[in-house]
């Protein structure tokens, strides 16, 4: 009879356990009801990246795609003259903003006929030109030149100023101004002397009328000379063409008076 009672009490204990167990387990998830729920973008990767399209990346260095620099562009003249001698002058205009332009001038002097063969007899001398633009300036005319010529054993750096106005009825009126500082390029009194420096300048007023006459007067002035030299000119071109005459008064530094007629021939094609 005890025997029953324990094997009853027994069996109520295991009863009351399996549902505590069955009460605390994890919920088993449905296979359907886990297929069924709704797709969430946020939760996947994004692959759209792979449809854009390919960025353009060069190697660096290359000039495929790049816009090439222009290339400067080359000037240059020969003159050969009748004894014999030759002058050449060659150069190239630089891309910037403001037209310049540099070069050489090489000069070949006549064959003498006590010279040696192979003998160097070649002169040459560097320059460059900058035109500046002369609207902000109100000037028609502005550039700056400079020339270093070892032969002469002297630099130059020089401007020019220039601006024309109408008066009126085929007559106008033109102002010039030019400035020039010219240095030694080695010291004439030998190592550790200072090299000499010269300065210069002129000016001039120009004056041309409907006949083709232009009436000029002006003055120069140098650092070598004690006074300004002044002078007056007169020119007149010839039946319409590129023939002019010119008359001159001027003055030297020792004081005396220059008088001279010219005349001369421009054309340009």
């Amino acid at each position: 009879m005890r025997r029953a009672a324990w094997l009853a009490v027994a069996s109520v204990s295991l009863l009351m356990a399996g549902g505590a167990l069955a009460q605390t387990a994890a919920p088993q998830v449905d296979d359907e009801a886990a297929d069924t729920q709704p797709y969430d973008p946020a939760e996947q990767p994004d692959f759209s990246v792979l449809s854009e399209p390919t960025p353009d990346v060069r190697v660096r260095g290359t000039l495929e795609g790049a816009r090439a620099p222009a290339r400067p562009a080359a000037i240059g003249s020969r003159n050969e003259k009748a004894d014999g001698s030759v002058s050449v002058s060659a150069g190239q205009r630089l891309p910037t903003d403001w037209e310049t332009k540099v070069g050489v001038d090489v000069a070949a002097p006549a064959p003498t006929p006590g010279a040696f063969a192979g003998e160097k007899q070649d002169r040459g001398s560097g320059w460059a030109n900058v035109a500046v633009p002369a609207t902000p300036l109100g000037l028609d005319k502005a550039t700056i030149d400079a020339r270093v010529d070892p032969n002469a054993d002297q630099g130059r750096v020089s401007t020019a100023l220039s601006r024309s106005l109408p008066i009126g009825d085929g007559v106008s009126i033109t102002l010039q101004n030019g400035y020039a500082v010219t240095q030694s390029l080695t010291s004439p009194n030998g190592v550790g002397a200072p090299a000499t420096h010269a300065f210069s300048g002129d000016g001039a007023v120009r004056l041309e009328l409907p006949t083709a006459t232009a009436l000029s007067a002006g003055a120069k002035m140098s650092s070598s000379d004690e006074r300004m030299l002044p002078s007056v000119s007169a020119a007149q071109k010839l039946f319409d063409s590129p023939l002019s005459v010119t008359g001159t008064i001027s003055q030297r530094p020792t004081g005396e008076t220059d008088r001279s007629i010219t005349a001369g021939f421009k054309k340009s094609w």
